[in-house]
């Protein structure tokens, strides 16, 4: 699963937490009235830009606004509500961290444990993980070995992983990686004898009230459709997964269906020590490893922590696949819960959490809509000066000449989800078939292109998806053929 975790946008304020009078308290309930229509306002105006997802805001103890916006499914009119069913993407992490945790408590594991204590065939470069490196992105896997819904068994998986060469020494360094939270997956059903999601259904989800929050078990009301631009996607359910699950490419490290609803259980079960006791949660929210040099934020077990101007911290994450995206955003010490979940997929609406918690924190905040929507338009010159690189690239056969258009053309987050020699082999695929090709249409979306190459043999279609990046150059972030 592609990572789409950022800075948040922190905003400044000083909240006085001395005794209100009477007066005081009536007037502070005004102001939360108020914020409350401000944020209303705010998406409803953000429905009538395309946005359709739903969201859930909680401050002081209290849900102020549960809401759905557009549709969950376009084609049958089927609106988005707070009980709509969504996938999470890589907020699924932190239920792999605590069930991490849980079995600590039972005393089934400890997070200092090495790899080698539960795997037999871990090679000498690895024989130093643990499963705190595994946790914190910091043991030097890589982020990714195969795509979401690519068929693997838990064998097949374990072994390709251990096969591929370590980023840098375990602890040393952070670099993202879905890898490892799908072996502390296979770990938890190693060691509970049961499945990935059973597990965590027992001793997390149930206890916690979520009914609606699973791979497979539950039985979901509704689940949103998603989209590529105007093309059905459909559901993460409907695409390639095991009999209990996703496989591992995806399991445990996202991919897991909930609701705002449901979300805003889980925070409200971990305020307790029901679920995880205090020596735990101490764990679970510690700033364990700074998610890279000088970020300023740091990654705890499966949360990302990141401090604010007012001596807090807000524990955050998000997730999403280029189809769906999620956001979660918790202030334990200011009392604020921000959830959200998109089935449209656009940059502007990954702001909404900040945006929402910016009028929470300042009651003098109002947003744009103009602003929040406003983003560098992609232009045809773009597109052709992309295509036309891609093609005079495919037209030579030399690695070097692909590997650097990988680096000049690519994401980041693209670039690392495979070592270089595998996009390397998807590059020869493409020079194999496309060579002597001549473009024939071009067609571009704000996130797609899609490209007919005439071939000696055939009409080839290809599909790019695309990212105005913040240095103006137009990014790849997929391509398919």
């Amino acid at each position: 699963m592609i990572k789409f975790l950022k800075l948040a946008l922190i905003i400044s304020i000083i909240i006085s937490c001395k005794q209100q009078s009477v007066t005081a308290q009536a007037a502070e309930e005004q102001m939360e009235i108020s914020t409350k229509e401000k944020i209303e306002k705010y998406l409803n105006q953000l429905e009538d830009t395309g946005f359709s997802g739903s969201v859930l805001v909680a401050h002081n103890g209290n849900v102020i606004l549960e809401n759905g916006y557009g549709y969950a499914d376009r084609e049958n009119k089927v609106k988005y509500t707070a009980a709509t069913v969504s996938t999470i993407g890589s907020i699924t992490k932190q239920f792999t961290g605590a069930a991490i945790l849980k079995l600590e408590m039972q005393g089934k594991l400890s997070v200092t444990d090495k790899l080698t204590k539960y795997f037999s065939n871990v090679p000498e470069d690895k024989k130093e993980i643990t499963l705190h490196h595994l946790l914190t992105h910091s043991a030097g896997l890589p982020p990714a070995i195969g795509d979401d819904f690519q068929k693997i068994t838990t064998d097949e998986f374990v072994q390709q992983s251990f096969d591929r060469k370590l980023l840098f020494k375990p602890g040393t360094q952070y670099e993202y990686s879905n890898v490892g939270y799908s072996i502390l997956g296979i770990l938890i059903e190693k060691l509970s004898g049961m499945s990935y999601e059973a597990y965590l259904s027992k001793n997390l989800w149930t206890p916690a009230g979520m009914k609606q929050t699973g791979y497979q078990q539950p039985s979901f009301d509704h689940i949103a459709i998603g989209y590529r631009g105007d093309q059905k996607w459909g559901r993460t359910t409907e695409k390639a997964w095991a009999s209990d699950g996703p496989y591992w490419h995806l399991r445990a490290n996202g991919g897991v269906l909930s609701t705002v609803q449901d979300m805003y259980k889980w925070h409200r079960a971990l305020l307790g020590n029901t679920i995880l006791n205090t020596e735990a949660k101490t764990k679970f929210y510690s700033k364990h490893k700074e998610e890279g040099e000088g970020a300023g934020s740091y990654y705890g077990y499966g949360w990302a922590i990141f401090p604010t101007p007012r001596n807090t911290e807000l524990i955050a994450h998000n997730g999403g696949n280029g189809i769906f995206f999620a956001d979660f955003w918790r202030y334990l010490e200011e009392d604020i819960t921000i959830m959200m979940m998109t089935n449209a997929v656009k940059r502007p609406y990954e702001n909404i959490a900040s945006t929402i918690a910016a009028m929470l924190l300042r009651p003098d905040f109002e947003p744009s809509i103009s602003d929040s929507q406003a983003t560098n338009e992609i232009t045809g010159e773009m597109v052709d000066l992309l295509v036309k690189d891609f093609m005079r690239t495919v037209n030579t056969d030399d690695q070097n000449s692909w590997k650097s258009f990988l680096e000049r053309r690519t994401l980041p987050s693209f670039l690392n989800s495979f070592p270089m020699e595998e996009h390397l082999k998807f590059f020869k695929q493409f020079h194999e078939e496309l060579e002597g090709g001549k473009i024939a249409e071009i067609k571009h979306t704000e996130d797609e292109i899609l490209v007919a190459v005439k071939t000696k043999d055939d009409i080839q279609q290809i599909r790019f998806n695309v990212v105005l990046a913040s240095d103006g150059m137009l990014r790849i972030d997929g391509i398919q053929m």
